[in-house]
C-alpha cells in the first residue's frame, strides 16, 4: 500500500473515531450522582463482637431472616451466613441488581448494594444505606430468597 493511502485510510479513521465521540448521549445528571455517590459494601468474617454494624440480617438454609427491617439512612446493615451453603446478598431486582441507586466503579453488577459473589458460611456482607427508601434484596444464589430494608431520614 502506498504511503499517501495509509495517511488517507488513518484521517478517515479519525474523523469516523471523532463523529462517533460527538454523537454519544452525555450522562445525565442522576447518573453522574450515582457514579460518585459514597459507599460500597465489606465482605468479610467477624473477628469479635466489636465490628461495626447496626443490625443484622441472617442467612440460615430457610432463608433471611428478619425479611423486613426498618433503618435510618446511614445505618450498617450485616448480611451473616449462617447457613451451609453460599448467600450472595445483592439489590433486587433478579439479576440485574439496580434498584439501589448507589454505584461506583468497583461495583461488580447493578450497584454498590451487593456482596460481588457468595459467602461461605461464616462469611458476612455489610452495607451502609445512604439513600431512605424501600430497598429489596434477594439471594443472587437463590433468587427466590428475599426481603425489604426500609431506610427513612
Amino acid at each position: 500500500m502506498r504511503p499517501w493511502m495509509l495517511v488517507v485510510f488513518g484521517v478517515l479513521v479519525a474523523g469516523a473515531i471523532a463523529v462517533y465521540a460527538a454523537k454519544a448521549p452525555a450522562p445525565d445528571a442522576r447518573h453522574q450522582e450515582t457514579l460518585v455517590a459514597p459507599g460500597a459494601g465489606v465482605v468479610g468474617i467477624a473477628k469479635d463482637s466489636t465490628d461495626p454494624f447496626d443490625v443484622t440480617i441472617s442467612f440460615s438454609d430457610s432463608g433471611f431472616a428478619p425479611t423486613e427491617i426498618p433503618i435510618k439512612k446511614g445505618q450498617r446493615v450485616r448480611f451473616l451466613n449462617e447457613s451451609t451453603e453460599g448467600v450472595w446478598p445483592a439489590s433486587a431486582i433478579h439479576p440485574t441488581h439496580t434498584l439501589y441507586p448507589e454505584k461506583n466503579s468497583t461495583n461488580c453488577l447493578g450497584s454498590s448494594f451487593d456482596a460481588c459473589r457468595a459467602l461461605t458460611p461464616g462469611e458476612f456482607f455489610d452495607f451502609t444505606f445512604n439513600y431512605a427508601g424501600e430497598w429489596r434484596y434477594h439471594d443472587h444464589v437463590h433468587a427466590y430468597n428475599t426481603g425489604v430494608i426500609t431506610v427513612t431520614e
